[in-house]
């Protein structure tokens, strides 16, 4: 059948949205379309091998962050919930909750998953289901810690040593079953954001999603991942209240879009179609 995959613009509070499209050929057919919020510093490039199984048989829309990847961003540091209201801005602009099409479905990562946390307890309007692998689910003593050791600016400018290091983490010493064409363009997508680049960090270390997760209704998918984040996400089963937990911990974080995207889109598929 094949998928169609394009690109568009929506609009949010900060300028344009870039957003990559993929559904079946023959059209994006009757369920749900799923919204997919990618890690930063990143873009919405994150999900590309994955988005294209998920979209065999649904529309699925992956979005850059404001100041990520093609999408306008802000000029001074903002929160997950201002990231999480443009891409609300962007949802109504294209139509969807009560009024419209309906909710989405959410797919997250890392900062993603905090996006989609927020979007849902904000928005439920707009949020159906959400498949959160790698949730950055931190007490303050956690976030705290993480703060210390990756918050503010990055020498991107002012360390010459800053820009080779993330190539050679990256592109040279990156994960063996991703292509090297495709560690490349992962590359360039965390560079894309400049010196605005640790905004997206930033909010998320200053986000308290055990306290904004717990008000979420909507089901909640816990993948849990071979990663950092993998005993976070596990934890999450005790505060979330409509919890599904998959353990995939075989499989780690930074390959699995990439190398095991049908395992991926089978346990978020086989959820979002539930009853």
């Amino acid at each position: 059948m094949g998928v169609k995959v394009w690109r568009e613009y929506g609009s949010g509070r900060y300028g344009q949205i870039h957003i990559a499209c993929a559904q079946p050929a023959s059209g994006p057919g009757s369920k749900t379309p799923v919204i997919c919020f990618h890690q930063s510093p990143s873009s919405g490039a994150q999900y590309k091998v994955f988005q294209r199984v998920m979209a065999e048989d649904r529309l699925v829309l992956c979005p850059d962050t404001p100041g990520f990847g093609g999408s306008d961003g802000p000029e001074a540091p903002v929160t997950i919930p201002d990231y999480a209201d443009a891409m609300a801005d962007m949802l109504d602009g294209l139509g969807y909750g009560t009024k419209g099409k309906g909710a989405v479905d959410v797919v997250g990562c890392h900062t993603g998953t905090l996006i989609g946390t927020e979007l849902a307890a904000s928005r439920p309007d707009l949020v159906r289901r959400l498949a959160l692998p790698s949730l950055a689910l931190f007490t303050a003593d956690e976030r705290a810690k993480m703060k210390a050791q990756f918050g503010g600016p990055q020498p991107i400018l002012s360390e010459a040593n800053f820009v080779p290091k993330v190539w050679q983490t990256t592109v040279i010493d990156g994960t063996p079953e991703i292509t090297l064409e495709r560690r490349l363009e992962m590359f360039a997508e965390r560079l894309r954001a400049g010196t605005k680049s640790w905004f997206g960090p930033e909010a998320s270390l200053n986000y308290d999603c055990e306290s904004r997760i717990k008000l979420v209704t909507q089901p909640i998918l816990l993948l849990v991942l071979n990663e950092m984040l993998g005993p976070n996400t596990r934890r999450g089963k005790d505060i979330v209240q409509r919890p599904t937990v998959v353990d995939i911990s075989d499989r780690a974080h930074h390959s699995a879009w990439d190398a095991a995207p049908d395992l991926m889109a089978q346990h978020i598929r086989a959820f979002f179609d539930a009853v």
